[in-house]
């Protein structure tokens, strides 16, 4: 299964630098990821884990830590 920090790198190719370090800190603005491209990542995680986020949560998230909780809870709950 692919880590989130793998799912962020396939969704930025060629526009993040290989040595770029990525954790749970990371802003997702600051990787310069659009909204599209954050709900790709949100559809591929519901995907891989057979769940479904709350869409104003998702919405809501600024950071990998944000996005992990948010699975972490769902995965809790689901």
């Amino acid at each position: 299964m692919e880590t989130l920090s793998d799912l962020i790198r396939r969704e930025m190719r060629g526009k993040l630098p290989a040595d770029v370090q990525i954790d749970e800190t990371t802003r997702l603005d600051e990787l310069g990821l659009s909204s599209l491209q954050v709900s790709e990542i949100v559809f591929t995680l519901e995907d891989e884990h057979g769940v479904e986020f709350d869409p104003a949560k998702a919405a809501d998230a600024q950071t990998l830590g944000d996005l992990l909780a948010l699975t972490n809870e769902v995965l809790e709950v689901g």
